[in-house]
């Protein structure tokens, strides 16, 4: 008996890893074998999070408008300093300043329209555990920060969400071809190749802060942030062939 065809399988758990991916499988009456490929797809809570958080505001004048951002900026920086949080954990997502548009002054008393003739804003990310990145959000707020956007989770290590994929694509692989060996009376033997296609994910160190310092509160009423961790989901793919004994 030659070879059995291809089968594709949908899984649901994911994965590990290639092994060799050059070595060759001689096919013969005398050396049979199962060859199928599976996908597996696992979900992974994330454990850290990059926040981001921004002063936005108006002046009369360029300069005054750009001061009284730089002067925001400062106190909201210092405050993540002096929280522990190095300088090189952060970094500016924007930096805008220009004249107001007509359409946002539209409904403005004159007086407001004199003193909103310019508009800057300012953004800083930062990327910690989600405890940690919480504690950031509210100094940040405390110290004048008037825009946060959406939170985005990741994974510390995402190369062992991976590991993870592949070994369970693979464990799915080998289970379905048990059913299929059985189907032809026999039995399945040693694992003879593996692959996968995926390129490997990208570690990126990051120092983890431990928040010293306290920023008392602009709004004694106003809860401590509490930032929930999304799941994410990883996917597997892994090609096999397995002896048929």
């Amino acid at each position: 008996m030659s070879r059995l065809p291809i089968a594709s399988v949908i899984l649901a758990v994911l994965v590990c890893s290639s092994v060799g991916k050059a070595q060759s499988v001689q096919v013969s009456p005398q050396n049979r074998t199962i060859e199928l490929a599976a996908n597996s797809s696992i979900e992974v809570t994330a454990d850290q999070v990059t926040i981001t958080v921004g002063y936005h505001n108006y002046g009369s004048t360029h300069d005054a408008a750009f001061a009284e951002n730089a002067r925001v900026a400062t106190a909201i920086l210092k405050a993540w300093k002096d929280a522990g949080v190095p300088e090189k954990e952060i970094s500016t997502g924007s930096l805008n300043s220009h004249v107001t548009a007509e359409e946002d002054l539209k409904n403005m008393t004159p007086a407001e329209r004199r003193e909103k003739q310019f508009e800057v804003d300012q953004s800083w990310r930062v990327t910690q555990k989600f405890e940690v990145a919480a504690k950031l959000l509210d100094i940040a707020v405390n110290s004048g920060a008037n825009d946060v956007s959406d939170p985005e989770w990741s994974l510390a290590d995402p190369d062992a969400a991976d590991a993870q994929a592949y070994a369970s694509a693979l464990e799915k692989a080998r289970a379905t071809a048990e059913q299929m060996a059985k189907s032809f009376g026999g039995k399945v033997g040693a694992l003879l190749y593996a692959s996968n296609e995926s390129k490997p994910s990208r570690f990126t160190s990051m120092e983890t802060v431990e928040v010293t310092g306290v920023v008392e509160k602009n709004h004694s009423a106003r809860p401590d942030t509490k930032l929930l961790p999304q799941k994410i989901e990883k996917t597997g793919y892994v090609q096999a062939i397995f002896a048929l004994e």
